[in-house]
């Protein structure tokens, strides 16, 4: 069968297009820290009955981004010294990679690409909101990481259609038609945010106002994925930076070498060492 743009939106639309769930550890995470009356400690307890999430979970509390005078050797001493808004986003972001997986060799290359492309856009997302009022950088660092997720299911069906998953131009020109109202769906599964739902869907549009003439989210992704994007086939790739409302928005330049970053690359490169 024949894989075309309109047949994978009749698919999602009908709701028989697969699409990614988060692991349930991730889930119950993010549920009990939403809790407002949910401590620290409830969240370790959760995540120490995954032991592949407790490692990493301890790993990142002990990285150069949370290090502090002692180790910690624990979950909740790892939990306590980020916080409970930060342990649930790195929750979530550390068992994201494995939804970037597949086992057909076509697939298995623009996944990986994309997870890369993911991790960029997240670590200087989250360094650039540091520095916008109103805004999150853990927030933006799932934003990073989820803003182009749509492109998994699309790229899974694709498998049924060997004629196009062996013509590149045709493939890429399909999944950048569709992966940011995948994505945004996805996202809506998820019971993410309405703020963090708008980046799949808005972050390729040019022309935007941001959130009523405010900087938001897909601002700050928008402006990330132009700064690390090395891809000439991507629809940002040709755009006139200048043009970009963002920039102004967020208080920058279109120059990477202008934006004035407490922590510039060196902090990128620990969160992109933390999450990855």
């Amino acid at each position: 069968m024949s894989i075309t743009s309109e047949t994978i939106i009749d698919d999602l639309e009908n709701e028989r297009l697969p699409l990614p769930t988060l692991p349930e550890v991730a889930l119950r995470v993010r549920e009990t820290a939403d809790d407002e009356d949910a401590s620290i400690t409830d969240v370790a307890r959760i995540i120490e009955t995954d032991a592949a999430l407790s490692a990493r979970i301890v790993q990142v509390g002990n990285s150069a981004l949370y290090r502090g005078v002692n180790p910690a050797e624990t979950v909740q001493a790892a939990a306590m010294r980020m916080g409970l808004d930060t342990v649930r986003t790195l929750a979530t972001s550390l068992v994201m990679k494995q939804l970037f997986q597949a086992t057909h060799p076509v697939v298995d290359l623009y996944l990986r690409k994309a997870w890369k492309q993911s991790t960029d856009v997240a670590a200087l997302s989250a360094v650039i909101a540091r520095s916008v009022t109103g805004l999150e950088a853990d927030s933006a660092l799932l934003a990073g990481l989820t803003h182009c997720i749509g492109l998994s299911p699309i790229l899974v069906k694709a498998e049924s259609d060997p004629a196009l998953l062996n013509d590149s131009q045709k493939l890429e020109a399909l999944l950048y038609e569709l992966y940011p109202v995948v994505g945004s769906q996805i996202l809506k599964n998820w019971g993410f945010s309405d703020m963090l739902i708008k980046v799949p869907a808005e972050h390729l549009l040019t022309v935007r106002k941001g959130d009523n003439g405010q900087p938001d989210y897909v601002d700050v992704v928008q402006v990330a994925l132009l700064q690390t994007l090395d891809d000439p086939a991507h629809p940002l790739a040709q755009v006139d930076r200048a043009q970009i409302s963002a920039f102004d928005r967020l208080g920058m330049t279109e120059d990477v070498e202008e934006i004035d970053m407490s922590g510039g690359v060196i902090e990128v490169e620990e969160i992109k060492d933390a999450i990855l």
